[in-house]
């Protein structure tokens, strides 16, 4: 929808190795243990990430396990395993892109999603869904920021850490930054703050106070984007090459139920979701696939694809529903009801029928 905001929602998991490492290993979870480059030798290697029990010691990312068994003698330390956290987060990955929206995976452990057009309740209702539906399926908890620009949502990420969700309205972007330290923008390290420090320039608000040319006459054309982001623009593109190949809505039911009434509601509402979504994404489906998890966690899963293409929320729900029927039938109760759409294609490439 043209002439909402361009919010950015930028996701960061929360000590995303040590939450990782707790999965596999559930009696660390109230200890005091960090995952360190090489546990060969106890006081060689660098801390990738400490538990939150091990922060309250002080200890943190980046820092020499030598110095951090100094710090905590009995800290447990568990060698690095890149390749089980890649998994991970090629799972919570997949649930984003579930979405149907442009996302950037930024590292192994963040990811920004622009939701360019998304109507604003509609944003927080998504960032809400992903955030939950991550708890809900890979047991981990993760922040959530929500702003107009990646950098903003960045930086409302950042500051609602651990296992926080912060959105800022688009005109309480600058309010929101100005009495920000210039080190909490991100990209500015210690010798940028260095040099804006030697012009008595400490916080945000400085920054949208000085001259401009002063500003790239020190940094060059980074002073002009830093100047820009004092005043609340942000041109930072959402950089991917992603092509989405399905889009899914899933949701948990407020309660167990075999209630044909309250599934279908859910799975109507879902179902309008899913091609809302499609429509902003510019795409049409053609398959279609329900999915309905059970009280024992047992999961049934039914597919068809139709012989055209189309964007339409009532076809969806109507055909959603016949896939639907046969799995809610009889006294098992349903705790999830989810659907997808898939088969996508360009909406300008294709004839569609409504």
């Amino acid at each position: 929808m043209e002439g909402n905001p361009r919010y950015v929602v930028y996701l960061d998991m929360d000590s995303f190795f040590a939450s990782c490492e707790m999965l596999r290993h559930p009696e660390l979870k109230e200890k005091p243990f960090a995952v360190v480059t090489n546990s060969a030798d106890k006081f060689r290697g660098v801390v990738q990430t400490a538990s939150y029990a091990a922060r309250k010691y002080g200890i943190h990312s980046g820092m020499p396990t030598a110095k951090a068994l100094h710090l905590y003698a009995d800290l447990y330390c568990i060698k690095e395993d890149y390749d089980y956290y890649e998994r991970i987060s090629n799972e919570v990955m997949e649930i984003i892109r579930s979405y149907g929206f442009k996302i950037e995976v930024v590292s192994v452990d963040e990811a920004a999603i622009d939701t360019a057009g998304l109507e604003e309740f509609k944003v927080i209702e998504m960032a809400r869904d992903i955030k939950s539906r991550i708890l809900d399926e890979l047991k981990l908890i993760c922040t959530i920021g929500i702003a107009n620009g990646k950098t903003f949502a960045k930086m409302a990420c950042d500051s609602a850490k651990p296992n926080g969700f912060l959105f800022i309205k688009e005109n309480e972007t600058v309010e929101f930054i100005k009495y920000k330290r210039v080190s909490d923008i991100p990209g500015v390290g210690a010798k940028t703050e260095e040099k804006l420090s030697g012009l008595n320039i400490h916080y945000i608000d400085d920054i949208a106070k000085s001259n401009v040319q002063v500003l790239v006459g020190l940094l060059g054309e980074y002073g002009s984007e830093l100047y820009k982001l004092s005043k609340g623009i942000d041109e930072e593109k959402i950089i991917s090459d992603y092509v989405a190949l399905s889009i899914s809505r899933e949701k948990n039911l407020y309660e167990d139920t075999n209630d044909v009434a309250t599934i279908m509601a859910q799975l109507k509402e879902l179902s309008e979701d899913a091609a809302n979504s499609a429509r902003s994404a510019k795409k049409l489906y053609k398959s279609i696939t329900v999915k309905v998890r059970y009280y024992d966690f047992s999961t049934k899963i039914k597919t068809k694809t139709l012989s055209y293409y189309s964007d339409s929320a009532d076809i969806l729900y109507s055909e959603a529903s016949e896939l639907i029927r046969p799995l809610i039938k009889g006294n098992m109760l349903v705790r999830r009801v989810g659907v997808k759409v898939s088969s996508l294609t360009d909406s300008s490439h294709q004839n569609k029928l409504f």
